[in-house]
């Protein structure tokens, strides 16, 4: 796999000229599924993918262009809604939106599943170790689960549906998006807020940086905010004066200087954390106009990684030519 200098990044990053490229040339290109992806997640160093199509739920090994193991069929692939590999690539979990199971991604083996009542599970995130689950639920409730010791909390976080949660690597910093206008930052032990993110619509997308340290969440109509956590603090908006903006999916890069996000309409997109600027775009693979971005990857090597409706695992040259 091809990987870039940082030097080059570091000009990436200064160069304003680079804003609005706009390039369709994948470095490499391999199709995962041929049916249609409901959800896919990329481990963060890009090694792994995992997708689940109605057919099955299975994790690719990206080196080997190989599956990782026998692939989920029956009754564990049907309605999978969500899926998430564990920063240290031990663990994935899948969900219904109401069951959440947990496997080794090694051998694919389950190591149990979750349920918090009848409530349904509108998005989950991870810990780097897998020990912390954070499910958000259309009941406006956040929920906790530390698999390993069988715990569960729950915490009434928002007046209406939870609908984008992120989490720090350690498991202890929560940021939750929400129909009721706001983003909330949170402790996942105590249950305490640190701030409140108001914005004008549904909070419909957050990320959050590894240490914690950074943020980003997307409105529904005018709001696209990136912040500085440890202070509640807004450092920019994102670059851009389309409506209706939308991201299905981001993540930063190791250094927060950058997130890469994936959206509909085949859009893939670079920003500079510092101002918002977006410095670079991609235009995605397309199949029947299955185009979708679901799932991105920025490896600490500065190589982009995206995953589609349509199965086709990407990877792409940084900067944009």
């Amino acid at each position: 796999m091809k990987f870039l200098s940082l030097f080059i990044v570091s000009l990436l990053l200064t160069n304003c000229g680079q804003s609005n490229t706009f390039s369709s040339n994948a470095l490499t290109q391999f199709k995962q599924s041929s049916e249609l992806v409901s959800t896919a997640d990329i481990s963060s160093d890009g090694r792994y993918s995992l997708i689940a199509d109605p057919e099955k739920v299975c994790v690719w090994n990206n080196l080997t262009s190989q599956l990782q193991h026998g692939c989920l069929v029956g009754e564990a692939k049907d309605y999978i809604e969500i899926v998430k590999i564990s920063k240290n690539n031990a663990y994935y979990i899948t969900s219904n939106q109401v069951v959440v199971r947990l496997y080794h991604l090694n051998d694919g083996k389950k190591v149990g599943e979750w349920r918090l009542g009848e409530n349904i599970i509108n998005d989950i995130a991870l810990s780097e170790n897998a020990d912390v689950m954070l499910l958000g639920l259309r009941n406006g409730k956040a929920g906790i689960i530390r698999p390993f010791s069988n715990e569960i909390f729950t915490f009434k976080k928002h007046r209406l549906d939870i609908n984008s949660v992120a989490l720090s690597n350690d498991g202890l910093t929560a940021l939750t998006g929400s129909s009721d206008k706001t983003a909330q930052l949170w402790h996942t032990k105590t249950g305490k807020n640190s701030f409140s993110l108001k914005h004008k619509s549904r909070v419909n997308h957050v990320q959050i940086s590894n240490d914690g340290d950074k943020g980003v969440t997307i409105d529904s109509i005018s709001d696209h905010k990136i912040w500085d956590l440890k202070t509640g603090e807004s450092i920019a908006e994102l670059d851009t004066h389309l409506r209706f903006f939308e991201f299905n999916h981001s993540t930063f890069s190791d250094d927060n200087k950058v997130l890469l996000s994936g959206s509909p309409k085949q859009k893939l997109q670079l920003w500079r954390v510092s101002d918002g600027a977006l410095i670079g775009q991609w235009k995605a693979y397309q199949n029947n106009s299955r185009a979708s971005v679901l799932a991105t990857s920025l490896n600490a090597q500065y190589q982009a990684m995206s995953m589609t409706t349509g199965g086709m695992l990407e990877t792409w040259d940084l900067p944009p030519k």
